[in-house]
């Protein structure tokens, strides 16, 4: 760490060199006591980096062996300085942006509902500020509870009300009164999926399958009650309004996956780099590492607030930006390999539409015929489970 902040406030200089002949220059930075850091093998030379002091020498070590040097970056300190130096309107510029959402960010200037149904959001934002609540308004002067309160005394329907502060924003986030609604479990039990049958079990209703029957997804397997008779006895109490009872049998799933024996992938190298920056609103400023340092990465950008104090955050934020290295890989896979890989995948998949709870009877894995570039294989598998579902919760009748 301590290595990586001297680098930083020291300035390094990020270049590529096109030689014949790498160790003569090599050689030749070392007579003169310059010190090259991550030297990395290029098809065209080299690259390296060198502190910001020693590269005004570096020329004479490229002459000397006959290279030509090459700026691909600069890093550290002096680098971003020399730049603001250059860009003071702008450094005002942004100084007076940020101590203007600075005083921004202690007022309310958006406020929302959330939640309601029944209740309009007009009426709500106009009883909330009745109560105090409005735009351009100091986040201190405001008393949430109490206009929440206030707002669940005012409106009847409500059963609660929660006002949440975010900034500059404001959300209202209301609960309305409902009426108890009828039970999900009425009318017909159906099929949940396709299988065949193997145990029915009436509590209340009329069985419409028998034991050994193979059912369809949807299918009625135990009806509710037929309505009363016009003839029937005064008094007499109405049928049941849903079906009960159990339909158990055996359902088969079944998934395909093909694993090609040559394939190019995309793999991380675990080459890291990091740059950071600040964010003012929308707007990003990159101040080390604007660019990605790869060809091919996976960028991850994580903000963290620069200062926050309870429910108040200072508008302007830390960006790290973190570089991942990708490359292409070929692979090889061994037909045994192969099927194995494809196994695995099909099985997944099989496993992820398994209802949860089903009793699993047995797995048959085939090869499948295929291209001889490639394995395909079939995972099949038996299992022991409940069929009968209520029709509304199923989209059925």
């Amino acid at each position: 760490m301590f290595a990586r902040l001297t680098a930083f406030w020291r300035g390094r200089v990020h270049f590529a060199v096109r030689c014949g002949n790498p160790a003569a220059f090599i050689n030749a930075t070392l007579q003169d006591g310059i010190t090259l850091f991550h030297m990395q093998k290029a098809k065209y030379g080299l690259r390296a980096q060198v502190s910001l002091q020693d590269f005004p020498r570096l020329r004479r070590a490229a002459r000397r062996a006959r290279a030509q040097v090459k700026i691909t970056a600069r890093y550290g300190w002096p680098f971003i300085a020399a730049r603001w130096r250059r860009r003071k309107g702008l450094l005002v510029g942004l100084v007076l942006v940020a101590v203007a959402l600075s005083i921004l960010s202690q007022l309310v200037l958006f406020i929302s509902v959330n939640g309601n149904k029944k209740i309009s959001s007009a009426e709500l934002l106009q009883k909330a500020q009745s109560l105090g609540l409005k735009s351009w308004v100091w986040h201190k002067n405001l008393d949430l509870d109490r206009i929440a309160t206030g707002l669940e005394d005012s409106f009847p329907d409500l059963a609660w009300v929660g006002i949440d502060r975010n900034g500059t924003h404001v959300q209202i986030n209301v609960a309305e009164k409902i009426r108890p609604k009828a039970p999900a479990e009425e009318g017909n039990l159906v099929a949940a999926r396709a299988g065949v049958v193997e145990q029915v079990i009436v509590i209340q209703g009329v069985a419409q399958v028998h034991e050994g029957e193979t059912v369809r997804a949807g299918q009625v397997l135990i009806a509710k009650a037929p309505p009363a008779s016009p003839l029937a006895k005064a008094g007499t109490a109405p049928p049941p309004a849903r079906a009960k009872g159990f339909v158990r049998g055996r359902v088969w799933y079944s998934a395909e996956a093909t694993v090609p024996l040559k394939e190019d992938k995309v793999a991380a190298t675990g080459r890291v780099g990091t740059g950071w920056g600040i964010k003012i609103g929308p707007r990003v400023i990159m101040v080390t590492t604007p660019e990605s340092p790869y060809p091919l990465v996976r960028k991850d950008v994580i903000a963290r607030p620069l200062l926050t104090w309870r429910n108040w955050r200072f508008p302007v934020e830390v960006i790290m930006v973190r570089y991942q290295e990708l490359q292409q890989v070929h692979l090889t896979h061994s037909p045994e390999e192969a099927r194995r890989l494809a196994e695995e995948r099909a099985r997944a998949e099989v496993q992820s539409k398994i209802t949860p709870g089903a009793t699993p009877l047995a797995e048959k894995v085939l090869v499948m015929p295929g291209p001889d570039t490639a394995v395909r294989v079939r995972v099949e598998e038996e299992t022991f489970e409940d069929l009968a579902v209520y029709a509304n919760a199923n989209g059925g009748e």
